[in-house]
């Protein structure tokens, strides 16, 4: 709604997707790159704007570091090089640089779309390395923004729900001090090692290291393309309890369903918006018979 209410006051908007989203046919140029190109047309973008003179020297030397290296990188990347990676014609490429890196005020934003793929992180680098090259970082209304798939995947994340990070993404391998204040705080040891991600639990269940598991209104096959592999190794499982809202494929699985409430309306709490503001959430109704709210059952 505020990309919408942006075109409506003359903002101009480039989607990038292979599908022809409801995004897309709200924009001035829809790019309908071939699925997994994302980082060749990043590229292609990047060396179309160096050559052309577009991007922000001051910027690019007062506040980046690594630039020979870069131009030495995306020197490949031609704009017929490009077109031939992604399937978006090179004409087409060219005008979204362009456009980019002169305007006053732009913003790149990106969700899901990029972020699950193998290569999420050199996705999004090349992306930051975009805004970086323009000097779209640090000002009002410009920015690299990744917008959460989820409600309040960033306040988790804050919170410390994430086996490699401490609350306030402080690193638990790399940062002794912050593992140090923590332990006194909640008055246990906490590992020095990282905990498994989901990627790594199902193959630790696949292993029989892992053998019991609680999942949280989560569906642990969304990450992985293999639905079979996910059952299987969820169907291995000595114990498995599914705390959720209806009665999901994972749920069907569990050894123990624990109904809960709706959070969203059902529920008291907080949520973290993508400008890092927490928002207080108030409830709105009272859950079925029998459900519970999901602090309550922890």
């Amino acid at each position: 709604h505020h990309a919408l209410k942006g075109i409506r006051n003359g903002a101009k908007l480039f989607v990038i997707d292979p599908r022809r989203t409801s995004s897309a046919q709200w924009a001035d140029v829809w790019l309908g790159l071939h699925v997994g190109s994302d980082i060749a047309l990043s590229n292609t973008m990047a060396r179309e704007i160096i050559h052309a003179g577009l991007q922000h020297k001051d910027f690019i030397r007062n506040a980046t570091e690594g630039y020979a290296d870069y131009l030495k990188a995306m020197e490949p990347y031609t704009l017929e090089v490009g077109a031939g990676l992604t399937g978006v014609p090179s004409d087409v490429i060219r005008d979204a640089a362009h456009a980019f890196a002169k305007a006053d005020k732009a913003m790149i934003c990106w969700t899901l779309g990029i972020t699950e793929h193998h290569d999420a992180v050199d996705n999004v680098l090349a992306l930051i390395n975009l805004c970086l090259l323009t000097g779209h970082v640090g000002r009002w209304g410009c920015g690299a923004n990744p917008l959460r798939g989820q409600n309040n995947v960033q306040g988790g994340g804050d919170m410390g729900a994430i086996p490699n990070k401490l609350p306030g993404f402080q690193d638990i391998e790399q940062d002794a001090s912050a593992r140090t204040r923590f332990e006194k705080l909640w008055g246990v040891k906490i590992p020095t090692k990282y905990g498994w991600n989901l990627t790594e639990m199902l193959k630790a269940m696949h292993r029989g290291d892992l053998t019991s598991l609680y999942v949280i209104g989560e569906n642990p096959a969304q990450s992985d393309a293999d639905t079979h592999h996910v059952e299987s190794a969820l169907k291995g499982l000595d114990h498995l309890v599914v705390q959720e809202i209806g009665m999901t494929r994972t749920a069907e699985l569990a050894h123990v369903v624990l109904p809960a409430a709706a959070t969203w309306c059902e529920g008291e709490g907080t949520v973290t918006n993508s400008e890092r503001r927490v928002q207080r959430c108030r409830k709105a109704s009272e859950p079925p018979d029998g459900a519970k709210d999901e602090l309550w059952i922890i």
